[in-house]
């Protein structure tokens, strides 16, 4: 069962930051990987995982390797297929950051905030952090 949802126009940043779902969505995405002591990632370490068959991503400060979601190893694949995620390989920045277009394609009573916990792989270290700052991908 595939939910579709309508289609967004895009936004600008600041217009991103006071959308309320944009706010919710990175609240449930805190609230899904807790307070846990985790390991900081740095950029070396991101640039090693960049290929469909190998992805980590950064969503909102914190390291995800959705690779399992590509290749079924986590018991479910991403709904938007492996087309959707080589266009985000294709535009990631080199920080991985894809903050702004996981909270446009997904909700946070969604399946994918569910599942972050199981992905996650860290946090970013402080070098990644002041990269982000400066670009994140959009689609």
């Amino acid at each position: 069962k595939i939910r579709i949802f309508p289609s967004r126009t895009p936004m600008s940043d600041s217009e991103e930051e006071e959308d309320p779902k944009f706010a919710e969505v990175l609240q449930a995405v805190q609230r899904s990987v807790g307070h846990v002591q985790s390991p900081s990632v740095s950029l070396s370490e991101l640039s090693r995982h960049r290929s469909v068959s190998d992805l980590w991503v950064v969503i909102s400060g914190h390291v995800f390797n959705i690779s399992p979601l590509i290749d079924g190893s986590y018991g479910k694949r991403h709904p938007g297929g492996v087309e959707i995620l080589k266009k985000l390989v294709s535009r990631m920045p080199d920080n991985h950051d894809v903050t702004q277009s996981f909270c446009k394609f997904h909700y946070p009573s969604g399946n994918a905030v569910r599942w972050m916990k199981d992905l996650h792989k860290g946090v970013v270290s402080q070098s990644v952090m002041s990269s982000a700052n400066r670009s994140n991908a959009s689609f």
